[in-house]
């Protein structure tokens, strides 16, 4: 296995936050719609769009970089020319 698939690897560890962040999100969202299921309240802060960019859109645009980025390294010889 040639070494930059290694960086898979740290896609795939981007994208787990990424969907982390997004159920975390959404299972705060469905509990604060039930006023019986919660006494204090947020579990995210004050600004959830802060949130859900932070921890959900930048991570999952690394790891979506990241991936075509190591996809065009490997791949890359079926679009371009190799005449050298």
């Amino acid at each position: 296995m040639p070494r930059y698939f290694r960086w898979f690897y740290l896609a795939e560890v981007f994208a787990a936050i990424a969907a982390l962040a997004h159920l975390t999100q959404a299972a705060t969202f469905l509990v604060q719609s039930q006023p019986n299921l919660t006494a204090q309240g947020n579990l995210l802060p004050s600004n959830p769009v802060a949130f859900a960019l932070v921890f959900h859109h930048v991570p999952l645009a690394i790891s979506v970089t990241i991936g075509i980025l190591v996809t065009w390294k490997y791949w890359g010889w079926l679009i371009t020319d190799r005449k050298k």
